[in-house]
């Protein structure tokens, strides 16, 4: 892992996601790439060489504006750092920039679990997770920023988990010093499917560990059970694999991912599922 991206809006979530960036940074001394999307005010007339210069000088405001903002949150850390300020689409900007400047891990904050947890958690860090280009770290606002030392990963059983994706969490997990559990949440009415063998495996390759399996009790949900367990054995970070899900299937069933992105309070990483 060479290189940290951290979207910011100057928002408290992204100061603090910001924050716990550079203190992660300690096991990994990654360059942190600090990125600003903005939204192009509307202008009138048709000069494009005014345009051009008058949109450049709003840009380097922002950069001006996020050197600040590193400089406030970055504490006792000197780590490489460069700043990026451009307009475009939020999720789609930053998985552009992602896949353009080769970024290792995405860290953004949200504002954390809470009463009406389904409105308030950002539609962009919400998207992020749910469908990650690389993998995504979401750390909410309430978390307190300290090392990971029990990290839980989550499977369905469906479909593997790639190699990539495995000696990533692996690596990560080492640097942290971190234990790592795996477990499985069987819904009621679930059969084993055939590839199920060959995940355990797999797994068990990885991080010679075997897979927790787990039943969904009368009156619990999967999301229900895996926040009882990470309380439980005091889990400081839940790692997922979401899958692709077609609109239909998001509207029966909804997103697990999601649903327990609005439910946890600490950390959640997501890795792509390809």
């Amino acid at each position: 892992m060479h290189q940290f991206l951290i979207p910011v809006d100057f928002s408290d979530a992204s100061a603090h996601a910001l924050r716990f960036a550079y203190s992660l940074n300690k096991h990994f001394f990654a360059r942190l790439q600090i990125l600003h999307l903005f939204d192009v005010p509307i202008t009138s007339g048709d000069d494009s060489e005014l345009y051009l210069k008058n949109y450049e000088a709003y840009r380097k405001s922002f950069d001006d504006e996020l050197w600040d903002f590193v400089k406030t949150n970055k504490g006792e850390f000197h780590y490489e750092t460069e700043v990026f300020s451009t307009s475009g689409g939020h999720y789609q900007g930053i998985i552009e920039f992602a896949r353009k400047h080769h970024s290792d891990l995405i860290i953004i904050g949200h504002k954390g679990a809470g009463g009406l947890r389904r409105w308030l958690f950002g539609s962009v860090s919400r998207y992020l997770l749910t469908h990650p280009p690389i993998p995504v770290l979401s750390i909410p606002e309430s978390f307190i920023g300290r090392d990971f030392q029990r990290i839980l990963l989550t499977t369905d059983m469906s479909m593997m988990i790639p190699d990539q994706q495995c000696i990533f969490l692996q690596n990560f997990a080492e640097r942290m010093g971190a234990k790592l559990e795996i477990i499985h949440v069987k819904d009621k009415g679930e059969i084993s499917l055939p590839v199920e063998e060959k995940i355990k495996s797999t797994l068990k390759k990885h991080f010679g560990k075997e897979v927790d399996m787990i039943s969904v009790a009368q009156g619990e949900t999967i999301s229900s059970v895996i926040n009882h367990y990470i309380q439980e054995n005091q889990i400081d970070l839940l790692v997922t694999v979401p899958h692709f899900h077609t609109w239909i299937d998001r509207m029966l069933i909804g997103s697990e991912t999601k649903e327990l992105a609005s439910m946890v309070n600490i950390p959640l990483m997501s890795l792509p599922g390809r």
